[in-house]
């Protein structure tokens, strides 16, 4: 499948840090979180699951505006967002 960036999902690194909380934009539960997640980790992750993906380096989170953390587009493949986030915290778990 190709990289449609009309359909491409975005990831931001929020999602999984374990410092976050939910109302700070942690998405996942504590034990599929990281420390300090890194854009190359999930684009790793996106690698493993054999999905083409962007890295946007100078973007910045919403509710974190002042700091440029940047953010991951992922094609969306046939996993609804919230699988593809599962799938890639399982793999970012078990790499760090």
């Amino acid at each position: 499948m190709a990289y449609d960036d009309d359909n491409a999902i975005v990831v931001w690194p929020e999602y999984f840090d374990k410092k976050r909380s939910r109302a700070e934009g942690r998405r996942l539960p504590i034990e599929l979180c990281v420390d300090e997640p890194s854009l190359d980790i999930i684009a790793k992750g996106a690698m493993i699951l054999d999905l083409e993906y962007k890295i946007f380096e100078d973007m910045a989170y919403p509710a974190n505006w002042a700091a440029k953390s940047g953010c991951v587009r992922i094609e969306r493949g046939k996993m609804p967002k919230t699988t593809l986030l599962n799938e890639l915290a399982k793999i970012l778990v078990s790499n760090s």
